[in-house]
């Protein structure tokens, strides 16, 4: 897996969203859950003006198959109100990876999930909830794509938007395995 010239992922499936300004630098990585149904409804969801202009680099489906929606010297909106490290204005130096996942819409979880449901509180407090698992090929793909992007660009650090975002997000919830992939990635 690599990245060409022109900042697409040699392997994945390009679905191609216009915009975005240019990013000449890239600092952190950030990891989303779509809270919808599969990565193409979600992709074709940002092509609406319902979306707002959200939108993310990568989306992972469950079965581990990569979309990019635009090349990584562009920016996408997909960190909304958000700081890190001093930072602010995110969409501006982040990439960001979703993930088709329901996060803690459980009818949403079991209808696109043959996994069964995590029951846990989130790190940033609030109730207990039932959450979709994310499955291992899924995950397979997020590391080689997270090593993969943090090595061509010299990556500062992996977050979620729960990190970014606290008070707002709680994606990619307690289900994603954070520290290991942020370890796998070096840090």
């Amino acid at each position: 897996m690599s990245i060409t010239g022109d900042h697409w992922l040699d392997s994945a499936l390009r679905r191609p969203i216009a915009g975005g300004a240019k990013m000449p630098v890239r600092r952190f990585l950030v990891i989303h859950f779509t809270a919808g149904a599969s990565a193409e409804s979600s992709i074709e969801f940002w092509r609406t003006p319902a979306a707002k202009g959200a939108s993310a680099h990568l989306v992972i489906d469950r079965d581990g198959t990569v979309y990019q929606t635009r090349p990584f010297d562009r920016t996408c909106g997909h960190a909304g109100v958000s700081q890190w490290q001093g930072h602010k204005n995110l969409n501006a130096c982040t990439l960001g990876i979703e993930l088709a996942n329901a996060g803690d819409n459980a009818p949403l979880a079991r209808r696109w999930s043959k996994l069964p449901l995590l029951t846990s509180k989130h790190k940033n407090g609030g109730p207990e909830k039932q959450w979709e698992a994310y499955p291992l090929a899924q995950l397979a793909a997020c590391e080689q794509v997270a090593k993969a992007l943090v090595t061509r660009y010299q990556l500062d650090d992996i977050v979620g938007h729960d990190d970014i975002a606290p008070s707002r997000k709680n994606d990619p919830g307690p289900a994603f395995p954070m520290a290991s992939l942020r370890q796998s990635c070096g840090y």
